[in-house]
């Protein structure tokens, strides 16, 4: 028995060997106050980023005198053309709108990851109140693996683009048409392996930063992480992709249901909400699990 081992305090997901850890996580990781924290911190972002386009449909829509005819019946092309005819008035609000709520989203990142790491080594279900006390003593390190992650995903980014720039000289001398259109496809396809393969890197050092709370620094246990994939990538690889790729078919499930419900009328538009909601506390749900299932793993 390692020191390691010895110190690691018990938790709700069980020590997994593999591959079967997955089902457990996905289940640990269904607590309500932590979706309800995920959902309620990420409003925040999501009403900046709305507040422009509140204040161009307001300009557009308010002075009408069919203003309640077209909120009960305004669609997406609607929406469309409006946005068209007013995009150069507002382009530089919801440029900027969206910009805050990008910020605002990577700042909330590592609270958000540190409440979920805090719940998955606790040895039972944490409050409210004490999830957000974990979550705000593990921001500055998961704040520090946030800006380590740009590295790898940066030079999966980089050799991504080298692969496209092959694929597009492979396409200049090309005779075939399907030549350049396969060359094209596997740039595209080993951009997005690369892609999730430092995402997953990144999630696995900061299952490394839960697993042991003795470790403070960001890049030590990234290195560390990528150790441990490159000796059991079956189990940490696949348990990532296998929980990733479920949450996202459901995700796109919900989403799907969303867009073919319209939000017109009072039962439309709670629909089209709650819909929204779902599709939102499904992608917190899938992150959550994967730290859930990759902190049994290292532990």
């Amino acid at each position: 028995m390692t020191t390691e081992t010895t110190l690691a305090p018990p938790s709700l997901v069980p020590r997994a060997a593999g591959l079967h850890g997955g089902l457990p996580a996905a289940r640990a990781a269904l607590q309500w106050r932590l979706l309800l924290w995920w959902a309620v911190l990420l409003l925040l972002p999501t009403v900046v980023a709305a507040l422009p386009v509140w204040e161009l449909l307001a300009a557009s829509l308010d002075h009408s005198v069919y203003a309640g005819r077209l909120a009960e019946r305004l669609d997406m092309i609607a929406y469309a053309d409006i946005l068209h005819a007013a995009r150069d008035q507002y382009a530089p609000a919801l440029g900027a709108g969206s910009l805050v709520a990008l910020v605002l989203t990577l700042l909330l990142s590592p609270l958000l990851a540190g409440m979920a790491l805090a719940a998955a080594r606790a040895p039972e279900r944490l409050a409210s109140g004490a999830l957000l006390a974990e979550g705000a003593q593990c921001y500055p390190r998961l704040a520090r693996m946030l800006a380590w992650s740009v590295v790898p995903l940066g030079v999966a980014g980089l050799i991504g683009s080298s692969a496209h720039h092959v694929a597009g000289r492979i396409a200049e001398t090309a005779r075939l048409e399907t030549d350049a259109e396969r060359a094209a496809h596997l740039a595209t396809l080993a951009t997005v392996a690369l892609l999730v393969l430092a995402h997953a890197t990144v999630d696995i050092g900061r299952a490394m930063l839960a697993a042991d709370r003795r470790r403070t620094s960001a890049i030590g246990a990234w290195w560390r992480g990528c150790a441990q994939l490159a000796r059991r990538p079956l189990a940490l690889l696949g348990t990532w992709l296998g929980i990733t790729a479920a949450g996202l078919a459901l995700a796109a499930v919900l989403a799907f249901a969303r867009v073919h419900v319209p939000a017109l009328g009072t039962a439309g538009t709670i629909g089209a909400a709650v819909l929204a909601q779902f599709v939102v506390l499904v992608l917190g749900w899938m992150r959550m699990a994967r730290l859930f299932a990759l902190t049994a793993l290292l532990r």
